[in-house]
């Protein structure tokens, strides 16, 4: 029986209390003593298919000045063409580790989303780590099998089970980016632009562009940055995994496969973002905001069955569904940048969009909205509403499905002829012209049936519609939106009703020198002309 008083168990407690605190506190100095190290590093160890790798967090500036890019490593170096500075796929070099050869256009871009971007992220580098014995085939850390006495990276565990510790980076240690070479020369490039006020733009291939270059001080002005700020950039950490060149036991062969494999497979196992889930995870590009707010508000989508793709691309011909949220993405570009209050959201070059104010896509939003009000009012749409089938409005005369018969090829269940259509009318409207007068004439259009795509008497076929595959055209749509200006209003100049006139003669060639025409009819070129507006 415990005869201790309550003063004393409360003592005893308190002494306990104080002695976890000491040991806590002991464990952190030691810590900070170790992190502190500048020549190793404090990692985490994982291990996955019999290979061991290290994780770490590491400031900016540290990258910057530690990781190298993979086409300087020494075992590349031999199959680097002297000239071009990329790597020459030879037989030897085509069983060294792959690598794809950097974008130098893409070092600006990157910079200036880390400056200019207060919500910056990049995801983690995969890094190899080598010493200059990896690549001395004479050296005393091989034995006589060829095989490695030591791995190359040393690690030194902090805790009993060996799973948190420092990897030791020695003087001659070697660190190359394998998987985020972009990453690493866009933090190099955001640093240097910070140091020295200025950036160099490049090509592709690295080459200085003359007339262009990026001017930390404009930066700043645009955007209204905060230069003190900016000037913590290198400090900032981010995630770095690294994995030894060569595992002890292992010959130089086996450890160039193997490190090959995993970059390889890091890469096949991305599975890439179709383009609508781009669209529904965008928070910048203000047209997919746009798109996919009004792809769950408005009537039309919210009335008919699985009205919009949110996944794909394109619609099969038996589809139910009505468009899709790229395609609406694109549409709503087309229609709403005719209006130069929207010309600020489209992304210059390569860089990534930045996301209007609440304000501006909320007018968007009501703008865009308000076009497809004037869609669904359509003879078509309107079918469709009453319940019948989209996809028998999309599939072509040809077509046939049981009990249905054939389709009716309608250009507006395609979606390159909704986006078509969108910039059409955005142009139009631009121009000064009522959506109510130019869907006055769309409504005739639809219901004389000359938005039919397979119908030899309506300019879409040819342009959109391959006569000869019995399929859709892609190429036509700059030619379709031409042509919805030519029906609803007429082209500006004789020059442009000229060229358009070209388009069309080109797209109905159906053999040497001959040309059908708008009745169906054989004839020469000269005598195919523009459509009659409406």
């Amino acid at each position: 029986m415990d005869t201790r008083s309550a003063s004393d168990l409360a003592a005893e407690m308190e002494e306990l209390t104080g002695l976890r605190e000491r040991q806590i506190n002991m464990i952190a100095r030691f810590l900070d003593d170790s992190i502190a190290r500048d020549d190793a590093l404090f990692v985490e160890v994982a291990q996955m298919g019999g290979s061991p790798s290290y994780i770490a967090s590491a400031s900016l500036e540290w990258i910057r000045n530690q990781v190298s890019l993979a086409n300087t490593m020494p075992l590349l170096k031999k199959s680097i063409d002297p000239e071009t500075g990329k790597l020459r796929i030879d037989e030897e070099s085509i069983e060294v580790i792959s690598q794809r050869a950097i974008d130098w256009s893409r070092e600006s871009v990157l910079a200036k989303y880390l400056i200019e971007r207060d919500n910056h992220k990049f995801p983690p580098i995969l890094v190899v780590l080598s010493q200059p014995w990896v690549d001395d085939t004479e050296s005393d850390m091989w034995d006589e099998d060829g095989c490695a006495k030591e791995t190359s990276a040393t690690f030194r565990a902090l805790d009993g089970r060996g799973r948190v510790g420092m990897l030791e980076l020695g003087p001659l240690t070697r660190l190359y980016a394998f998987d985020g070479q972009h990453r690493v020369i866009g933090i190099d490039a955001a640093l240097k632009l910070i140091t020295y006020g200025r950036l160099d733009v490049r090509d592709k291939e690295g080459r200085v562009k003359r007339d262009e270059v990026l001017l930390l001080d404009a930066i700043v002005a645009e955007h209204n940055l905060d230069e003190a700020q900016l000037q913590q950039l290198g400090a900032e950490r981010m995630g770095v995994e690294i994995i030894p060149a060569v595992l002890k036991g292992e010959s130089r062969e086996d450890a160039q496969r193997r490190v090959r494999s995993i970059f390889t497979h890091v890469n096949k196992q991305a599975s890439p973002l179709t383009p609508g889930e781009v669209a529904q995870l965008d928070e910048d590009n203000g047209f997919a905001i746009v798109a996919r707010r009004v792809a769950v508000e408005h009537p039309l989508f919210k009335t008919a069955k699985s009205a919009v793709n949110f996944k794909n691309s394109t619609i099969s011909k038996r589809s139910a569904h009505i468009t899709t949220l790229q395609t609406l993405t694109e549409m709503a570009k087309g229609y709403l940048l005719a209006d130069n209050h929207y010309s600020d959201w489209e992304a210059k070059g390569r860089e990534l969009a930045r996301r209007p104010s609440d304000a501006e896509l909320l007018k968007g939003r009501s703008d865009f909205a308000q076009l497809w009000d004037y869609v669904n009012e359509m003879p078509t749409f309107q079918a469709i509403n009453r319940g019948e089938s989209a996809s028998r409005f999309r599939r072509f005369g040809h077509e046939v499905e049981r009990g249905s018969g054939g389709g009716k090829g309608h250009l507006l269940l395609r979606p390159v002829g909704q986006q078509a259509m969108a910039q059409a009318v955005g142009l139009l409207r631009a121009e000064g012209m009522h959506l109510d007068d130019i869907f006055s004439k769309l409504h005739v259009l639809d219901s004389r049936g000359g938005l039919k795509l397979d119908s030899v008497e309506n300019p879409w076929w040819g342009v959109l519609y391959d006569f000869n595959g019995q399929r859709m055209s892609i190429k036509g749509r700059d030619t379709a939106v031409k042509i919805f200006r030519h029906l609803v209003a007429g082209l500006p100049t004789e020059k442009e009703r000229r060229a358009l006139r070209e388009l069309l003669a080109d797209a109905r060639l159906v053999g040497e020198h001959e040309y059908r025409d708008y009745s169906g009819e054989v004839v020469q070129r000269n005598k195919i002309g523009l459509p009659a507006q409406i």
